[in-house]
């Protein structure tokens, strides 16, 4: 029953998000109360902490990993330039720290993104919270996995600094397996 209910509120907050552009959501907040999570303000202070859309022609996947008391979680959401989601993952990861929650979380969106096999579209960028990660060189398993996908660029954001990722980070942490869907 618990996945179905997740399943249903994920649904309903990307059919929201790709037909009502004028809407803007606090989404950390739509897991807890969906009355709650719209903001009606732009001039609010959470204005700063909205998504930024990647150039014309590219992909941007968002992530993030926790770490909460002895667990830790990943997730992440790839939009187009349009804000429209295409793919989502959330999950546990065998991980330390938050930045080793991260890494997953890169691992994994680099091995979504591969699997969607989108001929059409080799260019990604992948926003982080952690600077660490930026240059990534030292990771064989994601170096590998960026030659596969072709151009990809990290940018850095603030912790916490995508709702979306966040919140599925945050639900990823109670999950006993690794949830991925893309279209």
């Amino acid at each position: 029953m618990e996945i179905l209910v997740f399943q249903s509120k994920m649904r309903a907050l990307l059919w929201i998000r790709s037909i009502h552009d004028e809407v803007l959501l606090q989404e950390n907040l739509w897991w807890i109360s969906p009355l709650r999570c719209r903001v009606d303000s732009v001039k609010s202070k959470l204005a700063a902490f909205f998504w930024r859309p990647p150039p014309f022609g590219w992909l941007k996947f968002n992530v993030c990993g926790i770490e909460l008391e002895d667990r830790a979680g990943c997730g992440g959401v790839l939009r187009d330039m349009e804000r429209v989601a295409r793919a989502i993952f959330l999950g546990v990861v065998i991980a330390n720290d938050a930045e080793e929650g991260e890494i997953g979380a890169v691992k994994i969106a680099l091995e979504v993104f591969l699997a969607m096999n989108w001929k059409t579209n080799k260019s990604l960028f992948i926003e982080i919270g952690f600077e660490t990660l930026v240059n990534p060189n030292s990771f064989a398993e994601i170096k590998i996995a960026m030659m596969k996908v072709g151009n990809v660029v990290f940018t850095l954001t603030e912790k916490k600094g995508n709702d979306m990722a966040f919140s599925l980070a945050m639900a990823g942490v109670n999950r006993l397996q690794m949830f991925k869907a893309w279209w």
